[in-house]
């Protein structure tokens, strides 16, 4: 479980590992690339940012005299190849699958990996071959994602071709702001689009065509999982799955929750530790029959691909292949190992393969937590010396620790949550895995070939597994579980620069004679900036360095610090109903319904847990000033049942309409419960934030509209949202006979934006609204429905005036942004980033 990095290159500081490294500066321009393409691409000031790190990188060349033409031109090449391999590989293949939605289609493929079983449906990868349509049939690259809901008379493994019709799907990209980019997710699994058949329209053609190293790896992947089933009970056996080959699918949700709790997921993912206990079962039984020489080498490389093979090539699997056949490879030659640049060079080749995992979870995770490894193990290894810690415990202490500290932020922006007992946890369970990994891997190869000799090793790993178990039970204790809110990224920025900065002090101060033992820390600095930093011919080029400095500042400041404060609106894609977020320049947060489905669809409370608390965290609001429900259906409703929950809100502004809907009276009650302020609302009535920005009620009338197509509709709130000369009309779900009403009304309706009534939904005045309204661009915000929202007569009158129109359907979520005199929009989901 120790770590040693004994080579004099691993403890210098990071100046002299990047200049020195060149896979580490190769890997680290190439990341760059794909970060900065993909921050061009999708963010409105992505120029400024460009500018500014381009600045910035300058700067440090010259700060570290690392600056010089040849390198220069090898990382700016390599940059710019990372950047184009991240733009071809987020774009769809020309001719491909996504040519073919919106309407029925046949499809035929071979299905290229196991499937997924879930509690509703089971899942397919599958490779399509042909598309039939009404044209004919026709050859078509790419791979779906093949959804099979409802019960089926027989399952497709893989290497089965199947012939299904249905309508393929196009996945969404990130529609609200902090959401889950599924397109992208998808797009990283190598998967172009979806498709829901039903199950009597799905039939198989027979064997397909697949290559017989992927064969192979899939049925031996197989035979040692159902020789782990056939043996262990349940959850030890979906269990010990999981550790060796990363399927989590087959858990119990329980079990994955109480790992998740006890901040132990990482051990259901195949990583360095596996892929090295893979190799140590070679090297082991080399040594237990006392042979000698390279072959045991050459063996154990191949293992550990073959594993990395067999668990599906994961990230996480082929960059521990790669570091330690790296490792491997430099015993056998007789070379130097260097750890930072085998974990560079794992890197490299896997964002070459696949730049989209940058993006990815586990990978950010798993290069976290590699790198706290081989850098933060020593001092804390020191540490627990220091404070006494028994020798048996020190390693284990010093790997848990470290390995805590490199993804705790990544896991508490993610995943919003702190497993407070994951110290305790790991220490216990680290102990454990090496035993499991070692006793299930060998027990299901050889039980391959011995069943009876393989199933008793299996058997073996059932007390340590159900220990395993017991344990992480524990962590439902909810003080080991805390939820918080996320760090933004500026957060994660300063924690990994000032962990960085603080290792290389470390390891600067430690090669010193005398160590840590002599002279203070002021001393040190001083002694730092003695050796050379600030000497005569270093004055020019820190000065040099100095002035791009100051560029970055300029050219950054004004996203950064705006002169103005800004009000943001956030129309936030819901689906179907309707949900605005606004900030306000006085800090003041104001809720506009909060969306949900209709009751007979499902849970209209669901769209707040899934939806708007993961936007609130990731925006970092704790608190709403004022909620407004425009009117009691659950669509508008629905999502503030589960917000209020982890949510303070201040005050309610409620339509005086009754609702009709049981939810509406849960909803109510809860209110009432915590004591939180409900008002109607009624014409004339003001709510204020500073001089400049004030929100005024002037609908729905004083005497109630009744016997209207929809009296709820109609009695929706409206309101004009005032800062400084900009006006932002919201007008609930109203129909004509409300239109109607305001317009004769004679109150000044006249905005810069209009909020688009009832979804879009058909309206005979709309064109007399717009009119009165002369809004400069609208939002519509819709979602799939069987209403025909929008209706082309609202469309087409939109057009007609000549605004700019924005659909959360089509766009995700929209963001508005005002200094008070004028109006910017931007979107969440660029569709053109995925499409050629």
């Amino acid at each position: 479980m120790d770590i040693n990095i004994s080579a004099e290159k691993q403890q210098k500081p990071l100046i002299h590992l990047l200049s020195n490294r060149i896979v580490v500066v190769l890997v680290l321009a190439y990341i760059s690339g794909i970060i900065v393409v993909r921050f061009f691409l999708e963010e409105m000031s992505g120029e400024y940012w460009l500018t500014g790190i381009l600045l910035f990188l300058l700067a440090a060349g010259y700060l570290t005299r690392s600056f010089d033409l040849y390198r220069v031109v090898l990382v700016l090449v390599v940059a710019a190849a990372g950047g184009v391999a991240f733009f071809y590989a987020v774009q769809q293949p020309a001719g491909g699958l996504i040519g073919y939605t919106d309407f029925p289609v046949y499809v035929e493929g071979t299905v290229i990996d196991e499937p997924l079983f879930h509690d509703d449906h089971t899942a397919y990868r599958l490779k399509v071959e042909v598309v039939e349509t009404r044209e004919g049939r026709f050859s078509v690259p790419g791979t779906l994602l093949v959804k099979i809901y409802g019960a089926q008379e027989e399952s497709y493994w893989f290497g089965e071709r199947l012939r299904l019709r249905g309508m393929i799907v196009e996945p969404r990209g990130q529609r609200n702001p902090g959401g889950f980019n599924y397109r992208l997710f998808l797009r990283s699994q190598g998967i172009d689009a979806l498709i829901y058949p039903k199950p009597a329209l799905v039939s198989s053609l027979g064997r397909g065509n697949l290559n017989f190293l992927a064969l192979s790896s899939l049925e031996m992947r197989s035979a040692m999982v159902g020789a782990i089933s056939a043996t262990l009970p349940s959850p030890s056996a979906e269990l010990l799955t999981a550790i060796l080959f990363g399927q989590r699918h087959r858990l119990p949700e329980q079990v994955e929750q109480n790992f998740r709790r006890a901040g132990a997921s990482h051990l259901m993912a195949v990583s360095g530790l596996h892929v090295g206990l893979a190799a140590a079962l070679i090297l082991g039984l080399w040594r237990r029959f006392k042979l000698k020489g390279r072959l045991p080498l050459i063996l154990a490389i191949i293992f550990v691909f073959a594993y990395a093979y067999i668990t599906g090539m994961r990230p996480s699997a082929l960059r521990a292949a790669i570091m330690v056949s790296t490792a491997l490879a430099a015993l056998l030659l007789d070379r130097e190992q260097d750890l930072p640049t085998a974990v560079a060079f794992a890197a490299l080749v896997t964002l070459f393969l696949n730049p989209l995992l940058l993006f990815s979870v586990g990978f950010q995770l798993s290069y976290a937590a590699t790198l706290a490894l081989i850098y933060a193990h020593r001092p804390l290894k020191r540490f627990s010396t220091v404070i006494r810690c028994p020798e048996i415990l020190s390693p284990f202490l010093a790997v848990t620790l470290a390995a805590q500290i490199g993804v705790l932020p990544l896991s508490l922006y993610y995943f919003h949550y702190i497993p407070t007992g994951a110290l305790f946890f790991n220490l216990l369970l680290l102990p454990l895995i090496s035993f499991v990994v070692g006793l299930g891997l060998t027990g299901s190869l050889v039980s391959i070939v011995f069943p009876l000799a393989g199933d008793l090793l299996i058997w073996a790993s059932y007390p340590l597994l159900e220990l395993m178990l017991f344990i992480t039970g524990l962590s439902s204790l909810p003080v080991l579980y805390i939820a918080q809110y996320p760090p933004g990224i500026t957060l994660l920025l300063l924690y990994y620069g000032l962990l960085s900065v603080l290792l290389i002090i470390y390891y600067r101060w430690d090669k010193r004679p005398g160590g840590e033992e002599k002279g203070s820390l002021f001393n040190y600095i001083f002694l730092f900036l003695d050796t050379g930093f600030l000497q005569k011919r270093s004055r020019l080029r820190f000065a040099a360095g100095t002035v791009l400095i100051v560029a970055v500042v300029i050219v950054w400041s004004g996203i950064l610090f705006p002169a103005q404060k800004l009000l943001t609106l956030n129309f936030i894609d819901v689906g179907q109903g309707a949900a605005a977020m606004i900030e306000t320049p006085c800090g003041k947060i104001i809720m506009v319904d909060a969306g949900g489905e209709a009751a007979y669809r499902g849970d209209p409370a669901e769209i707040g847990q899934r939806v708007l608390l993961p936007l609130l965290k990731y925006e970092g609001a704790r608190h709403i000033d004022l909620a407004i429900i425009s009117h009691p259906h659950e669509d508008h409703f629905g999502g503030f049942i589960s917000l209020i929950e982890e949510i303070t809100v201040e005050k309610f502004l409620i339509s005086p309409i009754p609702g009709e809907s049981p939810y509406y009276d849960q909803l109510l009650a809860q209110v009432e419960s915590t004591g939180i302020a409900i008002t109607p609302a009624k014409p004339g009535l003001v709510w204020f934030c500073g001089d400049n920005l004030f929100l005024e009620i002037i609908g729905p009338p004083e005497k109630l509209l009744q016997g209207t197509k929809s009296d709820m509709n109609n009695n929706s709130i409206v309101f004009i949202l005032n800062y400084g000369e900009v006006r932002i009309l919201f007008a609930g779900d109203i129909e004509d006979a409300a239109v109607n009403e305001l317009l004769r009304s004679g109150v000044n309706l006249k905005a810069d934006l209009l909020l688009v009534p009832h979804h879009g939904g058909y309206m005979e005045s709309m064109p007399e609204l717009m009119n009165a309204v002369q809004p400069s661009l609208v939002v519509i915000p819709v979602g799939q429905n069987s209403f025909g929202h929008p209706h082309p007569f609202v469309i087409e009158s939109l057009e007609k005036a000549g605004v700019e129109i924005y659909r959360t359907d089509h766009h995700g979520a929209v963001i508005v942004e005002t200094d008070g005199f004028s109006l910017t929009a931007a979107v969440t989901e660029r569709q053109a980033l995925f499409r050629q």
